[in-house]
């Protein structure tokens, strides 16, 4: 019995030794695990330092520090707010500090790195930039946007040549990384700088240059403006050329070419087609020709093609003798072909005060044929402008405008007196 209760004294024994040494070491794993994570603590918490500022005034955060002279957190957050008071060297001071304190943390860098690339320290944002992570998502983010800010300023003090290197930076980085929107946006903004940088070869008569940098725009992004300025360069040097890159702008945005230059540059390749008896290439472009004037056609609307006249307002009562003052007036298609769509604008001009109403009076399914007319009663006028008032007034007038298309800028028609 005796030997009994030992052995169970023994065994209670080991198990609280057995137990005292699991506790020991699941808490060196904890503080492992716990030192381990500071890295990340200080990466991961960029959320956790804008929030400071939702509960800390600068005094609370600088009384806060005195108690924690090292926390990483509040330096990073006194930082910001020093910068966003324009209290630059307090900011430098603090985020230099959030430097030391994090072991140059990533997160630390990429803060301090932003600060000196928005205040043109550019030579010194890079070099933090630099000494980021090698080869992870998180440290390739923070360096595509070291670069983007650096791209930015260096664009916003017109040095072209500069910026679009540190977009070639940003654009290396984005594509490794799996964001595509990211990607999309930079795409963007690289190919709009090279841009730039090609109107700025082109005044100062560096075509060759010119023609590198848009292309390389194109490779970015396929854009009508980079295609229509690199077919303006080639106008006269390579006309064929050219056509092939204006008509690629033009198809893309029919607003964005000069529909005389393209079509100046389609007759000139078609006389140059027809004095080398070349009638394939003669008949290529005379059927670009014609896609092209339908198109012009379609979309842009000439002084010539309608009428406005005969402005008068109605009166009208709804079923509930709700009164509505619609502004009316005649239209007639000056042309043979038919209109399929028309949009009107009419700026109306009462007591000093100019109202506008804009609707779409025609559509293919109402279409106005040839040479036809009739009268417009779809403009309601805004509540501010009472009938009363108009009868007061000798002399409204009303400015027509009209277009095709909702993209096309709007074409003066006509200026016309309302009839009371």
């Amino acid at each position: 019995m005796i030997k009994k209760n030992i052995n169970t004294i023994n065994e209670y024994i080991i198990t609280i030794i057995l137990s005292l040494s699991i506790a020991v070491a699941i808490g060196l794993v904890v503080e492992l695990e716990l030192l381990f994570r500071s890295e990340d603590y200080v990466n991961s918490n960029e959320l956790n330092v804008e929030n400071l500022s939702e509960f800390f005034t600068i005094e609370q955060l600088e009384k806060k520090l005195v108690e924690s002279p090292e926390d990483v957190l509040v330096n990073l957050r006194l930082a910001k707010m020093y910068e966003s008071l324009n209290l630059l060297e307090k900011a430098n001071e603090f985020y230099k500090n959030s430097l030391r304190y994090s072991s140059r943390s990533d997160y630390a860098l990429y803060c301090y790195a932003i600060f000196c690339a928005k205040h043109n320290l550019y030579a010194h944002a890079a070099n933090l930039a630099e000494e980021l992570s090698i080869n992870n998502d998180k440290s390739n983010l923070y360096k595509a946007k070291i670069y983007e800010q650096i791209a930015l300023g260096l664009s916003n003090e017109k040095n072209y040549l500069a910026s679009t290197k540190s977009y070639q930076i940003v654009y290396k980085y984005a594509k490794s990384m799996k964001n595509p929107s990211y990607l999309s946006y930079i795409k963007d903004l690289y190919s709009k700088d090279l841009i730039k940088l090609a109107d700025y070869n082109v005044d100062n008569n560096e075509f060759d240059e010119a023609i590198v940098n848009l292309k390389n725009s194109i490779k970015i992004k396929d854009t009508p403006l980079a295609n229509y300025k690199l077919g303006l360069i080639y106008v006269d040097a390579n006309p064929k050329e050219a056509e092939k890159y204006i008509s690629k702008a033009f198809y893309k945005d029919n607003f964005l070419v000069n529909p005389y230059i393209y079509n100046s540059l389609l007759q000139k390749l078609m006389d140059s087609a027809r004095a080398q008896s070349q009638n394939s290439v003669f008949n290529h472009y005379n059927s670009k020709l014609s896609r092209f004037k339908q198109k012009v056609s379609d979309v842009y609307l000439y002084k010539d093609e309608l009428s406005i006249d005969n402005s008068f307002i109605l009166t009208k009562k709804n079923i509930f003798n709700n009164v509505k003052n619609i502004l009316a007036f005649n239209i007639k298609n000056l042309k043979n072909e038919p209109i399929n769509n028309l949009f009107i604008k009419a700026e109306f001009y009462l007591n000093g005060n100019v109202y506008e109403i804009e609707k779409k009076v025609i559509s293919p399914t109402n279409f106005l044929d040839g040479y036809d007319d009739f009268t417009c009663q779809d403009l309601v006028l805004p509540d501010g402008i009472k009938f009363d008032d108009i009868k007061k007034n000798n002399d409204i007038f009303v400015r027509y405008y009209a277009k095709k298309v909702q993209e096309a800028p709007w074409v003066l028609v006509k200026i016309d007196f309302i009839n009371i």
